[in-house]
């Protein structure tokens, strides 16, 4: 083994040992002072950062106002941008493999980057495996529990996901990689969506997701996050 690598997986076991000893430190002031000073991260104003939340990535922008509750888990070498306002309920897990650094990776183009707008809701118990990138608009919202979003396969290039504005993911939603939705859609529970759907307004849903109608012009349906 070179000096090199024996050096990187030193930095990395560093890095880990240091995320798990923030998350667990007794305040989220502490939190995000040590996440700034040891971690090298940006973190907006007003922004909690519950106990047990273990952050190990390669760069973090979290804007202002942004709450991520217990035991969310960002690992690997991914670059993660939160928007302002932006809540993240308990358990998500958002992760990629230290491999997709080695040199047998460097063709491959991996994007490995989260972007999560403004206004979002994350809620609970999701999965992003962001080997690809994965941008989700402002106001959407991952509602319900165990939706999987991934960006990897055997012989998959076309590996990033896109969600639009404005959206409405329901429970155990499945987007496989390449796959994107426009602006103002409902996605409905159990989806498992393959490929870019067209079309904004509309209600998708299905295994595989199509769309199955358009929102009516007097769709009451309105997602706004009324807690703290």
């Amino acid at each position: 083994m070179s000096g090199r690598i024996r050096g990187l997986i030193r930095r990395r076991r560093w890095r880990t040992i240091t995320a798990f000893a923030i998350s667990i430190t007794p305040t989220s002031g502490l939190r995000k002072v040590f996440m700034k000073i040891l971690l090298g991260y940006h973190i907006g104003r007003n922004t909690k950062i519950a106990f047990g939340v273990f952050f190990n990535v390669d760069t973090a922008l979290i804007g202002s106002n942004v709450t991520l509750s217990r035991w969310n888990a960002f690992y690997g070498p991914v670059q993660i941008e939160i928007g302002h306002g932006t809540f993240f309920g308990q358990k998500n897990q958002i992760m990629c493999g230290w491999a997709t650094t080695d040199n047998w990776a460097e063709d491959r183009m991996y994007g490995r980057r989260l972007t999560v707008g403004d206004r979002c809701l994350i809620n609970e118990g999701h999965l992003f495996d962001i080997v690809g990138s994965i941008d989700i608009g402002d106001g959407t919202w991952v509602a319900g529990f165990r939706s999987q979003l991934m960006t990897h396969g055997a012989s998959v290039k076309d590996r990033d996901i896109t969600i639009g504005k404005n959206c409405f993911l329901g429970s155990a939603v499945l987007i496989a990689p390449g796959s994107a939705i426009g602006d103002d859609n409902i996605v409905a529970m159990g989806a498992l969506v393959t490929r870019k759907i067209p079309g904004n307004n509309v209600i998708i849903g299905g295994v595989p997701a199509k769309v199955l109608r358009e929102r009516k012009p007097d769709d009451e349906h309105s997602f706004v996050k009324e807690w703290s």
